[in-house]
């Protein structure tokens, strides 16, 4: 399998027509028209065919956890997307479902009109379900396309149960993959689609908040101020972590901190909704540091956890998260994305036996997802990080892991644990439902982890994390200081959902 053609996932055994007043590119997960490989194939596929090209671009109501903050964040997106479809020369279709425009039946409708259909590649949520469920009811082609990361996932094996094993499998894959990496500036096709009519109402982009406020999804969830989607917005938050967090990386990446100290990336939410790609990210890390060299990467650091690119440790501490751990829970996905319905589908049999052995272990404290949600456990820091979550729609990522520690030591079976994980982080993290997410999960009960001595209550041998133990490891007063002008999270009593 070439590096391109494993990028290609043909989702039907359908033709392409002829017939068809266009090519369709159905942007799910890589919302944006730059550094793009599904629209790379759209374009190849329109100039060879000689049709024009459409950019279709959806939001239902019906998805799970549907919000206002994570409709408008994805609503800004859409307006940066319009804006740029229209100054690039691009035919872009923008739809918004609403109560008097339903979605039901549209898309099946747009590909009947087609030559054939490009979407994306993506392992996780509801994405692959929806490609499915079109390919199944279309009688064109439907063709996913992986842009995920930058080596093609495909070319990356099977589900990995370390990092360890997948890192020497991208450092292989890394230097011609690179080398082929998206267009940064896509060619409009020749061939012009803008008087082709798309029999719906374009979504009025031009205020996407009031927008958001009309739909009838969840306005408990509030919009984070000051966090906007879109690639405008990306592009702005890259620029301030090459310049402030960046140079930082590798010594502070950990240390919970306002987000006025810039220690993570902040890419994670632009990244999940594909507002910027990883290939751009790292073609900018490396034009900051200077420090891709990939004949040496390819001979010498294969497999090598230091030294990723060249000597910069901090661009290679930030590479190896942003390529390494992050193309764990992608490859995972790819092949075990049904298993995250449970646990015990999930993890790996060390793991699941320890956690058995310990499920009629007395929990020192029991909370209900009311108490959860509202951060109102008996410990300060598990409360400032559910906070920090239900107001801004992230954890720090230090604490990210401590926070899903407790819940597992605190709920009345790991089962309990794990669907209320799922579903907080689900509902309130802007880069949730994503393959990271689940992955990230299923690390605080084993996975991708090996077994811990000594025996504890409740845990077994899962890997613990204590409050006392961070707290002595990190100076929080900034942090909790920060936290503590962040609105109180209100009670709720929300289903689970996994």
């Amino acid at each position: 399998m070439t590096l391109n053609q494993a990028r290609l996932h043909r989702l039907n055994d359908q033709p392409i027509s002829k017939d068809g007043q266009f090519v369709l590119y159905w942007m799910q997960a890589q919302r944006r028209l730059a550094h793009n490989h599904s629209l790379d194939y759209a374009i190849k596929c329109a100039n060879e065919l000689g049709k024009p090209l459409v950019i279709y671009e959806g939001l239902r109501l019906d998805y799970p956890w549907a919000s206002a903050r994570i409709h408008r964040f994805i609503l800004e997106g859409m307006r940066d997307n319009a804006l740029a479809a229209k100054k690039l020369g691009f035919t872009y279709w923008p739809f918004v479902e609403t109560k008097k425009q339903p979605a039901r039946g549209l898309l099946s409708r747009l590909a009947a009109r087609a030559a054939l259909v490009i979407t994306d590649d993506f392992p996780c949520f509801i994405i692959p379900g929806q490609s499915a469920s079109l390919a199944r009811l279309s009688d064109r082609a439907v063709i996913a396309v992986d842009s995920n990361s930058v080596a093609p996932l495909r070319l990356l094996g099977d589900a990995p149960y370390a990092a360890a094993h997948l890192r020497p499998k991208i450092h292989r894959q890394f230097a011609e993959a690179f080398e082929h990496r998206s267009a940064p500036k896509p060619k409009v096709p020749r061939f012009d689609a803008s008087k082709i009519i798309p029999g719906f109402d374009f979504a009025d982009l031009d205020d996407p908040a009031l927008l958001a406020a009309k739909l009838p999804i969840d306005h408990s969830v509030l919009p984070v101020e000051g966090r906007v989607g879109g690639s405008a917005a990306a592009h702005a938050q890259l620029k301030a972590f090459l310049k402030k967090g960046l140079p930082i990386y590798a010594e502070h990446r950990s240390d919970p901190a306002p987000p006025s100290e810039i220690h993570g990336s902040g890419l994670s939410p632009y990244l999940h909704f594909g507002h910027i790609g990883i290939e751009e990210i790292v073609m900018s890390v490396f034009e900051a540091t200077g420090g891709y060299a990939p004949v040496r990467l390819h001979l010498e650091n294969a497999g090598k956890r230091e030294g990723f690119f060249g000597d910069d440790r901090n661009a290679n501490s930030f590479l190896d998260e942003a390529l390494t751990w992050r193309d764990v829970g992608y490859v995972w996905h790819l092949h075990r994305r049904q298993d995250t319905g449970s646990l015990e589908t999930a993890l790996p049999k060390w793991a699941l036996a320890t956690l058995h052995l310990h499920a009629r272990d007395k929990r020192e404290f029991v909370y209900d997802l009311a108490q959860w949600e509202s951060a109102a456990t008996h410990d300060p820091l598990w409360n400032a990080a559910q906070r920090e979550l239900a107001a801004t729609g992230g954890i720090h990522n230090y604490l990210r892991m401590l926070w899903g520690k407790k819940v597992i030591e605190w709920s009345r079976t790991p089962e309990e644990a794990y669907q209320t994980l799922v579903h907080l982080n689900n509902k309130y993290a802007l880069d949730g439902r994503n393959p990271n997410s689940y992955t990230g999960i299923l690390w605080c009960f084993g996975l991708f982890d090996r077994p811990w001595a000594p025996q504890r209550p409740v845990l077994g041998q899962i890997r613990y994390m204590s409050s006392a133990n961070t707290a002595k490891k990190f100076k929080l007063g900034a942090y909790l200081d920060w936290v503590a002008t962040l609105p109180a999270p209100a009670s709720t009593s929300a289903k689970t959902t996994a």
